[in-house]
């Protein structure tokens, strides 16, 4: 997906939005089948529309009819009238929707990629909303949160137990207010209480790092607000390297901003055009192009079925300009763009507005970018016999050692449980893990690795799926044999 977003609306009323583009639907056209399965209660509405506008001695037309049949309906209740506006966009594709005020803000926030907050990433291990690790430079790490603490109290609102979705509001606010945290932290007995005063939060969306043979591998999550300011800082980390060989991942990217994707696309694509907008006036028609010289890296892009958008919008312009090689599976095919409308009585409207098309006049909307590399990821069962055995012979508990421990923490770590690094002794954070592992099993949490606990740990290995990541092992093999141009062989 990707988004234009605009200000206020001056000229319109929702109410006239609501009548006109229920006009403009239109019921006359409908097929035999659409008939067939129209609404009771429409279908009567549609009959006395017809019957008046056909024995209605006056001028009258469908759309007064309409208007005042909205009309009468929207002051009787005025608070169908967002509902109104919901329903003539879920009548329309599967990208034009209705946001309320609180989806619109959240909404707005992931495409900006910034928010009044504390700096922080969680996640729900067990009962607990648990510190994954505070952002660098945050009000979180400056405050002293640590990796591993757990949230208790937000405002003095006990949170245990709670969804993530209804806690991350509490935290967020307005950049200069305050919010209060309640923490447990391993080693220590009683809670700990942070007074911490909110700032505007970058999100930073991408990863990067250097692979085997002075590799570099970017992965983009999305194009916020943020991406390309980003990209260019990891860019000019691997220039002073002299790393020219590189591999860009947007693999699970669904899109986000037009304009970013535009600006990162002109790191790679050589100078012409990144993409068209066609809308439907075609007097709004408009092409984005790169000014890039020369390119000089030996580019190849990772995409998979969730690569949609302005994903895509990079995939494609890559491919069409041979600036590097597409690997993967055929990408998820939305070709169309969306403008964000806030509305006056609050929510806003995401409507499709037009559709792109790649460099070489490519629509891909429904169809996708085909890889010119077709590589799909294997995903194999865990073969346990690469783990310590588990030998379920005695109780363990608190700082015991030996092999059946490292078997504990190898087992606890592939399931996502926090145990640092496998040594082979039972020590607080091992405790912790196995406290967490029992909630989610329904046993009793008391963090002892009694017998039970260890074959419930052994039986969740049965399960365990291994995914291989062959695409990006394809992508590592062309840039070692330097074949990075779309119209190469591996």
């Amino acid at each position: 997906m990707f988004i234009k977003k605009f200000g206020n609306i001056r000229k319109w009323t929702v109410l006239f939005i609501v009548v006109a583009l229920l006009f403009t639907s239109g019921v006359t056209g409908l097929g035999a089948e659409e008939k067939k399965q129209e609404d009771p209660n429409m279908r009567y509405l549609n009959a006395i529309k017809q019957y008046i506008l056909d024995h209605y001695k006056m001028d009258v037309t469908e759309a007064e009819l309409f208007e005042g049949a909205v009309r009468g309906v929207i002051e009787e209740h005025p608070e169908l009238l967002n509902k109104a506006v919901e329903g003539m966009l879920n009548s329309l594709d599967e990208h034009s929707t209705y946001f309320s005020e609180e989806d619109y803000d959240d909404f707005s926030s992931e495409v900006d990629g910034q928010f009044g907050g504390i700096g922080i990433t969680v996640n729900k291990k067990g009962e607990y909303i648990t510190i994954v690790a505070p952002l660098e430079n945050t009000p979180g790490e400056r405050a002293g949160l640590k990796s591993g603490d757990k949230i208790i109290y937000v405002n003095g609102q006990d949170v245990t137990n709670k969804d993530i979705d209804l806690v991350l509001p509490l935290m967020r606010g307005e950049p200069g207010t305050s919010v209060q945290l309640g923490i447990k932290r391993d080693g220590v007995d009683q809670i700990l209480y942070f007074d911490i005063v909110r700032e505007l939060i970058k999100v930073n969306p991408i990863t990067h790092k250097v692979l085997e043979d002075n590799i570099g591998y970017i992965q983009i999550q999305t194009f916020n607000g943020n991406t390309n300011e980003y990209i260019t800082k990891a860019l000019e980390e691997f220039d002073a390297q002299g790393i020219t060989d590189l591999i860009i991942d947007i693999r699970y990217n669904t899109g986000g901003s037009l304009y970013q994707v535009v600006e990162v696309a002109k790191h790679f694509v050589p100078k012409g055009p990144i993409v068209s907008i066609e809308y439907k006036d075609p007097n709004r028609n408009e092409t984005f192009y790169s000014d890039l010289e020369k390119t000089k890296y030996n580019l190849v892009v990772l995409v998979n079925e969730w690569s949609a958008s302005a994903s895509e919008i990079l995939a494609g312009a890559i491919q069409d300009t041979k600036a590097g090689k597409i690997v993967g599976v055929t990408t998820y095919g939305k070709g169309t763009v969306q403008e964000l409308l806030p509305l006056k009585k609050g929510g806003a409207m995401k409507l499709t507005i037009a559709r792109y098309l790649t460099p070489s006049g490519k629509a891909i909307h429904g169809i996708g970018i085909q890889p010119d590399v077709e590589v799909k990821n294997k995903t194999r069962k865990l073969d346990v016999s690469t783990l310590e055995k588990l030998e379920v012979s005695r109780k363990i508990t608190l700082n015991d050692t030996g092999k059946d421990v490292l078997a504990a923490e190898q087992r606890l770590n592939i399931l996502g449980y926090d145990v640092g690094e496998p040594d082979e002794v039972f020590d607080e954070k091992t405790c912790e893990a196995v406290k967490s592992f029992q909630r989610d099993n329904n046993l009793f949490p008391y963090g002892v690795l009694d017998i039970t606990t260890q074959i419930y740990l052994d039986n969740a290995m049965l399960d365990v799926e291994i995914t291989e990541d062959e695409q990006l092992k394809t992508a590592i093999e062309i840039l070692k044999s330097k074949d990075s141009t779309s119209d190469g062989s591996i």
